[in-house]
């Protein structure tokens, strides 16, 4: 026992995670102990509008610096990732008078689309700007191996997001949904900036436009594949909010965005830990010549084993689990979680295929993927609505298929990943 203790203390990749793990593990508690209280001053329909809007923020937010964040853990120069981050942040500003361009062209559209909340439209802008420079700033961080600080920030943003969402409610009967996840990431990024601020990591005068151009030409695959591939993944992942809420009703989509919400804190304690140190492990390794199938292999088959209780527990127990803890309202999201569970599974264990994608530059594959996965989920929602009229038979073939393509996805990466292995084989034999 003591000796496995100390292998695990001399193993800075399993301390990078647990590191990453705790802060993400308090961030999780804290919002599970507050989801009780926000479902019960939250109606489903009040929660299926804030979820409609984070859903076109989140779509809008991932893909608003084309992805050259991604490329920010790449170089082996710190020097090019400062240029990466500095063109994430102009592209990302660029992005977002785009988006206030068509707001006020599209005004009165948009406050339709929102049942007539004006607010929940220009907050959007500020949604995407913040979530953008986050992503920025939080990879950033993650290649300079600043852990500590990625968690603390975990910490404060959860008990902002609560405090204000539940405050705002209960004392002034304010919908406060959307602004405590506003004010939540504005005060992240305040906070990675500071440290970064005082650590001099970002230096203008290294800073040059030529330096900026090279980067930009060298990682364009990223605006080119990856931007789209993004896109495709985050419109398919927050396909059932969009068009739960105009097929059916904001009701249902209140009652699948709170399952989501409530089965992501597993896969956002561990799986989000472990894709980002997996990401800047491998991508290491990789750029120095290092074989990294076994490292890929060691982290999927430890993800599909921390899952598992997880995945029976809800699996046989959603439906009183949801009712009992978030209120007899919420029922129908526990039988929406014995479905979608299926898919988390399978969603959790291929997180280091999908980060795998950019370390091997196949990113052209993974967007013809995920386009593909795209149409399958609208026909998948569509046809469900179309021939029963029936949530429950959308929200079925929609975990069908989602299932299918992640199972795809790691099958397509492991086999690429023996190919490399095998071509270094017959070179040094």
């Amino acid at each position: 026992m003591l000796s496995k203790l100390k292998s695990i203390k001399n193993n800075t990749y399993i301390i990078q995670i647990i590191t990453l793990m705790s802060g993400t593990l308090i961030a999780q508690v804290i919002t599970l102990a507050f989801i009780p209280i926000i479902t019960r001053l939250y109606t489903p329909a009040e929660f299926g509008l804030y979820s409609l809007f984070f859903s076109i923020v989140s779509i809008l937010g991932l893909v608003s610096s084309w992805k050259y964040d991604q490329a920010i853990m790449l170089p082996k120069s710190d020097k090019d990732a400062q240029a990466l981050v500095f063109l994430s942040i102009l592209i990302t500003l660029g992005m977002v008078f785009l988006v206030i361009f068509i707001l006020i062209i599209f005004n009165n559209y948009f406050v339709e689309y929102f049942n007539g909340n004006k607010m929940f439209v220009w907050m959007t802008p500020i949604g995407i700007t913040m979530l953008g420079m986050l992503q920025i700033f939080n990879a950033y961080s993650s290649r300079k191996q600043f852990y500590k600080k990625i968690t603390t920030v975990k910490v404060v943003s959860s008990f902002t997001v609560v405090g204000v969402q539940s405050v705002s409610k209960y004392f002034f009967k304010l919908d406060g949904l959307v602004l405590g996840k506003i004010l939540a990431d504005t005060l992240s990024l305040l906070l990675l900036f500071k440290f970064h601020y005082k650590k001099n990591t970002l230096q203008l005068k290294v800073l040059s436009k030529r330096r900026i151009i090279v980067n930009a030409k060298k990682y364009e695959h990223f605006p080119r594949y990856q931007s789209f591939t993004v896109f495709f993944n985050a419109v398919s992942q927050n396909m059932p909010v969009l068009l739960f809420a105009s097929l059916y009703s904001p009701e249902i989509a209140g009652f699948y965005a709170l399952t989501v919400r409530v089965l992501q804190v597993p896969v956002g304690l561990i799986g989000s830990s472990t894709k980002e140190v997996y990401y800047q492990r491998a991508s290491k390794m990789y750029a120095n010549g290092e074989d990294i199938f076994n490292l890929y292999k060691k982290t999927t088959l430890g993800l599909i084993k921390i899952f598992i209780i997880p995945f029976l527990t809800v699996l046989f127990f959603g439906e009183y689990f949801f009712s009992f803890v978030f209120g007899e309202q919420w029922l129908p999201s526990g039988s929406i979680a014995q479905i979608v569970i299926l898919w988390s599974f399978s969603g959790f264990i291929n997180s280091p295929s999908v980060m795998t994608y950019s370390i091997l530059n196949i990113q052209a594959t993974q967007m013809k993927i995920e386009f593909i996965s795209l149409i399958l989920r609208l026909i998948s929602i569509s046809a469900g609505w179309y021939f029963s009229s029936s949530y429950t038979l959308s929200l079925v073939l929609f975990v069908g298929f989602s299932i299918v393509v992640n199972l795809f996805i790691i099958y397509i990466i492991y086999e690429n990943l023996q190919k490399i292995n095998l071509k270094r084989f017959y070179k040094y034999t």
